[in-house]
């Protein structure tokens, strides 16, 4: 489906996004054609409200422990068993550029809109009990009276993102807001095999 540099970086992305443009990781992924997830990431997203209006999301990601383990090995420069402030900086902003060709993986619109997210910012990553995290702010602005519909998934289903009902959450505004999760026939991917769960705002 992609090749050249697009494919590379899909490759890289299959593994949550965890490695930098220099780390040579071909060899473990075989071409896309992958029948059910390898890493699941529990997700959660916090919509952030300034003045009345919607100012963004705050997105945090929680990879499983096997997958945690394994990219540690690829972002801990130096083989110490830890991710120092250091080691991830050095690698964040590859990072994200990855991140940003697959629209951070969240797939939103408003007011019926599909809206691209081109940049984040305050990105972390934290590796603490065995597990990699990530956290980072993508902005979204709407006015009052918008409908947000925000879902998190990975296209090609190589990563399962995991999400309830309490994933999301409301900060800055606790009035006047409605929500529902429920199915999203209208985004379904993997060939239309898999339905995601879409968050439903009105504010």
């Amino acid at each position: 489906m992609m090749n050249g540099l697009r494919m590379q970086a899909l490759r890289l992305l299959c593994i949550a996004c965890c490695l930098t443009c220099g780390i040579g990781v071909s060899w473990m992924f075989p071409d896309r054609g992958f029948a059910h997830p390898h890493v699941f990431v529990d997700a959660t997203v916090d919509f952030v409200f300034e003045n009345g209006g919607l100012a963004g999301m705050k997105v945090h990601w929680t990879f499983d422990p096997m997958a945690s383990s394994q990219y540690l090995t690829d972002l801990d420069i130096n083989g110490d068993g830890t991710l120092t402030a250091e080691e991830w900086t050095s690698q964040r902003d590859d990072i994200a550029v990855f991140l940003a060709e697959e629209r951070f993986f969240l797939h939103v619109a408003v007011n019926g809109q599909s809206v691209f997210i081109p940049s984040i910012r305050d990105f972390v990553a934290t590796f603490e009990n065995g597990k990699l995290e990530y956290s980072f702010f993508a902005p979204l602005a709407a006015e009052n009276g918008s409908d947000v519909i925000v879902a998190v998934f990975d296209p090609s289903y190589y990563t399962d993102f995991q999400i309830a009902e309490e994933s999301f959450r409301f900060s800055g505004r606790s009035e006047g807001i409605s929500y529902t999760l429920d199915d999203a026939p209208e985004l379904a991917f993997y060939e239309g095999q898999i339905i995601p769960l879409a968050a439903r705002v009105h504010f």
